[in-house]
């Protein structure tokens, strides 16, 4: 492995993968071998992806290796603020799912790293700036109907998740010990919006 300076901000996700083609072309090997076992249901997301054209390339080499792309489910993570400020571009490229990952996205957002205890209490979730990016992204993936989805810690906190239902989200993954509340608050999310949408025509 390299030896980096920055590391999150270095040679990883899919930066690396269009520079190692054998490396790529290996976890591409795995996808294929799955869905020729029957296993259609699985997509491909590609991680920190910051531009397009990298989502075209990767699609591209995966062409290229054997995949017939404009029949599986291929779509990005959002994790850096360009790929969030430029999300109707890579929805023109073919994306068919975003997944944001908060973490990452906090961090890049707000340029603070949340393991450095000298700024950690300045790694804020619900800032503005953050939640003004996710809102955008879901608002247009909602009006090109594709599918957003979160995960990170995010998808575990009651209050950001309905905050997130209520702005469009698709779905939320969750910490494996914070399923039941956060299932508990989509239910009740998900019934009030039903209600109050019912409510609205009647009126």
């Amino acid at each position: 492995e390299p030896s980096e300076h920055n590391p999150m901000l270095g040679w990883r996700g899919i930066r690396r993968d269009l520079q190692s083609r054998d490396q790529f072309r290996l976890q591409v090997e795995v996808f294929k071998r799955l869905w020729a076992e029957g296993y259609d249901n699985l997509g491909v997301m590609f991680p920190l992806v910051g531009h397009p054209k990298e989502f075209i390339a990767a699609k591209q080499l995966m062409a290229e290796f054997g995949v017939d792309v404009e029949n599986r489910t291929l779509g990005v993570m959002l994790e850096i603020p360009s790929s969030v400020i430029l999300v109707e571009d890579f929805i023109a490229a073919g994306i068919k799912f975003a997944s944001f990952g908060t973490n990452d996205l906090i961090q890049y957002t707000l340029a603070i790293d949340r393991n450095n205890q000298n700024v950690a209490d300045m790694y804020m979730p619900k800032h503005p700036a953050v939640l003004k990016l996710i809102k955008f992204a879901i608002d247009r993936c909602r009006k090109a109907g594709v599918e957003c989805s979160i995960c990170g810690q995010a998808g575990s906190d009651p209050e950001m998740v309905k905050w997130l239902i209520e702005t469009g989200i698709t779905s939320v993954s969750a910490n494996i010990d914070a399923v039941p509340k956060i299932r508990e608050t989509a239910a009740k999310t998900e019934a009030k919006l039903i209600l109050d949408a019912a409510r609205a025509r009647l009126n």
